[in-house]
């Protein structure tokens, strides 16, 4: 859901590279197909969520997508960063916290605020349930719902406070959460690796409760976190990767998307599922290195028309992408609460769809775009002088 900080800095300098614009497409896209799925299961449940589910899910998809990109931009960005002597676990901890966390406060905030206007006392839908309770609160301001091992300790320690979802209408949220934990662990892990980071009983207790997360979603049948794992691993190939023939990224491109369809016919349409998961990974990874070449540059100077208005509009739609992902089930919902039955369906999706994407480029222009200086503001307070 997050997009690396690396890739907006370096849209300042040059002109958006080829991969660069892969990406920023493959997400603006992916944001875009969250908010019509959802909108799609609300204002037509009969048809895009019925009992018993065997529906292709397109914001299931994208999420897929955006797992094996935080995978592989992540990955690639500390790679690039891993002789620098200022680079150290707290100065990427605080990266990740200025671009996904800080977002994340002010989002919640509204959230909350527009539920407790929107439902006051009642906090039941036909289509979900609207939590915001005191520990909900608390939970999802601290990154600690849905977290496995609290889960299971609540009822065990008699502590049920403990046992937290998402707060509100803040439900696909818990993505957000999911890759959190994986940017700790795989920070954790790649700095012991690369920087020779101590590892003392702290950062044991650390990893171990961060990989709790992603290992708790696929025990119980979530297994996006694999599309992070194959992202990471296929940017730790790259240089080989970008070496090999067309042909070889056109099978394997080709074999993905074989594989997701048998998944998807053995799984009944589930998304989340290790057999849909892997193949929709390695399909995408694949199509990046057949499209794309990483050592060139697109001059833009030589662009058609055409390529003109892809790079402009996969970096617009990428710029706000978080921004649309964490608001958009919100506005959606009460689009429902204020207007299903007045308006025509198909006019009630397409007021869903502009006003989501109107709402969260203002959030991005008010709140999201800054925090390339919040991670800066952080990093002085917080790091030494000679880690900065």
């Amino acid at each position: 859901m997050s997009e690396p900080e690396t890739l907006q800095q370096e849209s300042r300098t040059t002109a958006r590279t080829g991969p660069v614009v892969f990406f920023d497409f493959a997400r603006g896209v992916s944001a875009q197909a969250v908010v019509l799925g959802h909108a799609l299961n609300i204002f037509l449940p009969a048809i895009f969520m019925p009992p018993g589910g065997h529906v292709f899910y397109i914001q299931s998809f994208a999420v897929i997508i955006f797992f094996v990109l935080s995978g592989f931009l992540i990955t690639s960005a500390v790679l690039k960063k891993k002789d620098r002597e200022d680079f150290t676990f707290g100065s990427y901890l605080i990266d990740r916290v200025a671009r996904v966390i800080y977002p994340l406060i002010p989002a919640l905030g509204l959230i909350l605020a527009g539920d407790l206007l929107m439902f006051g006392r009642s906090t039941r839908l036909p289509f979900d349930y609207v939590d915001l309770e005191p520990q909900t609160v608390v939970a999802a301001f601290t990154m600690l719902f849905n977290h496995p091992v609290l889960l299971e300790l609540a009822p065990a320690a008699g502590l049920p406070w403990l046992s937290a979802g998402p707060l509100g209408t803040g439900a696909p949220l818990w993505s957000v959460v999911a890759e959190w934990w994986i940017y700790v662990a795989f920070g954790v892990l790649a700095f012991i690796a690369v920087k020779k980071l101590k590892a003392g009983v702290g950062t044991g207790i650390l990893l171990a409760f961060s990989i709790a997360v992603p290992l708790g979603y696929m025990a119980k049948g979530g297994y996006e976190s694999l599309a992070w794992v194959i992202g990471m691993l296929y940017a730790l190939a790259a240089h080989r990767m970008s070496s090999l023939p067309k042909a070889f990224h056109t099978m394997m491109l080709l074999v993905g998307l074989g594989g997701l369809l048998a998944g998807l016919w053995y799984t009944k349409m589930n998304l989340h599922s290790a057999a849909t998961v892997i193949p929709s990974a390695v399909a995408f990874c694949h199509l990046y290195f057949l499209g794309t070449d990483p050592g060139s540059r697109t001059r833009v100077s030589r662009e058609g028309r055409f390529q003109r208005v892809y790079r402009s509009g996969s970096l617009f739609l990428s710029s706000y992408s978080y921004s649309l992902y964490l608001l958009h089930f919100s506005v959606v919902t009460y689009l429902w609460v204020l207007l299903h039955g007045r308006i025509p369906t198909a006019g009630l999706i397409l007021v869903s769809v502009l006003l989501s994407n109107a709402v969260a480029y203002v959030f991005h222009l008010l709140v999201e775009r800054h925090f390339h200086r919040v991670g800066k503001f952080l990093k002085r307070r917080l790091l030494r002088s000679n880690q900065y």
